[in-house]
């Protein structure tokens, strides 16, 4: 199957130790992202990251299985039928 269109929207709950490694993350995917906005709420250490991605499924798999691996980290994704 070709790419398609997701939404996701990643929960830091701990800015301070995750933030740096969901950067990495998100930046080796750079290409596949159509937007990504992000709201920090630096007062309860958390942030909301939302993106809508353009990938196949194997490769939003691949990345929001990554994200799902780090600790502090909550991950949900819907694909698109367009």
């Amino acid at each position: 199957m070709g790419k398609m269109v997701h939404t996701t929207t990643i929960t830091v709950y701990d800015r301070d130790s995750s933030y740096q490694q969901v950067g990495e993350l998100l930046h080796q995917h750079a290409n596949s992202i159509l937007l990504r906005v992000g709201y920090p709420m630096a007062d309860q250490n958390v942030a909301i990251i939302f993106l809508i991605l353009n990938m196949t499924t194997d490769e939003l798999g691949a990345l929001t299985g990554k994200l799902g691996q780090i600790q502090t980290v909550k991950v949900k994704s819907t694909s698109l039928k367009v």
